[in-house]
Order: C-alpha cells, then structure tokens, then sequence
C-alpha cells in the first residue's frame, strides 16, 4: 500500500466501519463517524483561526478522546500537532495553541478557546480536499523543555500499518500519539483510562 495521509487512512475505516467506537474514554466514547465529522468541523474551524498548511498546533491537555479527535483534524487540514503534557511545556500555555511554523521557539502564538472549539455536534461534514504528501510532517516531538524537537512525518506513522495490531498497548507516555494511530488505521478501538489506556482489538 502506498504512503498517504494518516487521516486518510482513518477516513477509510470511517467508510468501512462507521458505527464502531474509534476512541473510548470515561466522559464517553466516539464512533469513526463521529470522530470523522468532529474532526473535519475542526480543522475549519482551526483553519478560520489562523493554521495553515505545515504550521503546527500544540496542545498542552491530557488524554482524552477529545484529544485523538483534535490531533485528526490537524492533520485533515495538512498541518503537524505537538502534544505536551499538562505539567510540563515552559512557556507553552495550557490548551490549544497555533504557530504559523513547524519549528522555533520565537514566532507569536494563536491561543484558541478550547471549549468553544469542542461546543459542536457531530453533524454529517465532508472530508477536506487537502492533498498531504507522505514527507509532510504529522507530528512534532517536544523536547524536555517543551520546545520543538524530533519531526515525525505522515510516511513514518502510516508505516505501522505493517505491524500486527496488539490486544493491548498503553497512550501513556508516547508523546506522537503512535499507539494511537496504529489501531485507528486497523479499524480498532481505543480506550483511554484514567491510569491504564488500552488498546481493544476490532
């Protein structure tokens, strides 16, 4: 299979697998269909705010299945997310943040309001038309100060399709969200716990 966007590859268990929970979590879950949807009202949204393509999101916020949905539609709208964890990140504010760069540490930020961005319903709303290349980065690691660090293409993530999917992994630690990815492209569901993520095979 060639290399493509990581959300498109989602997108296709979206068309396969709709009424399946993609993202579990203890405030509720989200099928592909509404993962999808959410996701594609989002990334407008965010693009209405100021991202464009190859710029970056950070977001300084736990686990959640509303995370997995906010890193999607990144993606969707071609541009690469930085996840931080809540207690760390310098000068990083908490939520959601947009840079119109990949990397640096010097550019203004577009801090976005959270709640108003996740106020949505999950109302049928197509997929972007935005073309991603396998090089175009996905994923920006942080380094231990929180600054931009290790870039992480889509070609990288959409690699693991290879892999067998597991009956259990944790999203504790994995700051790309890789274990995140792996069962959203195999049609799996993933449960984010309080103390134990795991992953529930399809």
């Amino acid at each position: 299979m060639s290399a493509v966007g990581v959300h498109r590859v989602v997108e296709r268990q979206v068309a396969a697998l709709g009424d399946r929970i993609a993202v579990a979590g203890a405030g509720g879950g989200l099928t592909y269909r509404d993962l999808n949807h959410r996701a594609n009202i989002v990334a407008r949204r965010l693009m209405a705010c100021g991202l464009r393509r190859a710029a970056r999101v950070t977001f300084k916020m736990e686990r959640s299945p509303q995370l997995a949905m906010l890193m999607l539609a990144v993606l969707k709208a071609g541009a690469a997310y930085m996840w931080i964890d809540s207690e760390d990140g310098g000068r990083w504010p908490d939520g959601i943040s947009i840079s119109r760069r990949p990397i640096g540490e010097d550019e203004a930020l577009i801090v976005v309001d959270r709640t108003a961005l996740l106020d949505l319903t999950a109302r049928p709303a197509p997929n972007l038309p935005i073309v991603t290349r396998p090089d175009d980065l996905a994923c920006v690691l942080p380094q231990r100060n929180g600054l931009p660090g290790v870039l992480v293409p889509h070609s990288t993530i959409t690699a693991l399709q290879s892999h067998p999917l597991p009956d259990r992994a944790m999203w504790s630690g994995d700051v790309a969200a890789l274990d995140l990815w792996l069962p959203l492209m195999a049609g799996g569901t993933v449960i984010v716990g309080a103390s134990t993520p795991q992953i529930a095979a399809a």
